[in-house]
């Protein structure tokens, strides 16, 4: 399994199968001599990023919003080579797959300037291209979660931010306000122990929203002899 050969579209970094045109690519290899049909890219994301900007303007330029339109024009059930010769493919078992493999009904009008809608198409038109990769020694895609991600940013998509609450900054903000407002020389309330725990587990810090409370009373005790202590050093009491 290991040593079989990988399919034309992932040994081009052109998982879409795209054709030569007289257009050129951003990403295109330099040397094109090595497939006389289909485009070569230097990376993988440059060849996923054509083939979204090649869908967004299907949408965008001839109004094609659809799985079963646009897996019409993108693979039509006939076509023609480089050298005029035509050939068939089974279009409609292509739909099929795409709108099998998406959860897209063949003809719900999509938004391809969706994030979402756009990936969701390219993973299932480079999987349809070139099989099954499991057959070829990996997981259930071909590409991991990260080069989709830079495929979607070159394609023009906004780079995905993590929420808020996620980020590690918020969270060193929440432990920091947290131990500032439990370890303060017991000089706080019980509202402000209550508004720690509630900021600690906001930020996904369970067990230290759980042990607030005792520190706070243990801080609250040690603070009680030492306030003792220094009175009676002060002879207040």
């Amino acid at each position: 399994m290991a040593g079989k050969q990988l399919p034309r579209g992932i040994s081009n970094n052109n998982p879409g199968n795209l054709e030569r045109t007289t257009e050129r690519w951003i990403g295109m290899s330099p040397d094109q001599s090595s497939d006389p049909r289909f485009m070569v890219f230097d990376t993988p994301e440059h060849g996923i990023r054509a083939l979204m900007r090649l869908l967004i303007n299907y949408q965008e330029r001839h109004g094609l919003k659809t799985v079963r339109e646009i897996i019409n024009r993108w693979a039509p059930p006939v076509g023609r080579d480089q050298d005029g010769k035509s050939y068939t493919q089974n279009t409609s078992g292509y739909v099929h797959h795409v709108s099998r493999q998406t959860g897209f009904d063949p003809d719900e009008p999509l938004d391809l300037l969706d994030r979402t809608t756009c990936e969701k198409l390219a993973r299932a038109i480079v999987r349809h291209e070139n099989g099954n990769p499991s057959l070829h020694g990996r997981p259930d895609d071909w590409f991991d979660d990260a080069t989709y991600s830079r495929a979607l940013v070159m394609a023009g998509f906004a780079a995905e931010t993590k929420p808020l609450a996620s980020s590690r900054t918020m969270k060193g903000v929440a432990v920091t306000a947290a131990a500032v407002v439990a370890g303060a020389t017991g000089i706080f309330q019980p509202e402000d122990v209550a508004t720690a725990v509630t900021a600690a587990r906001a930020f996904g810090f369970n067990e230290i929203a759980e042990a607030l409370p005792h520190v706070a009373a243990m801080l609250g005790l040690a603070y009680t002899f030492y306030a003792r202590w220094d009175d009676a050093r002060r002879k207040l009491r």
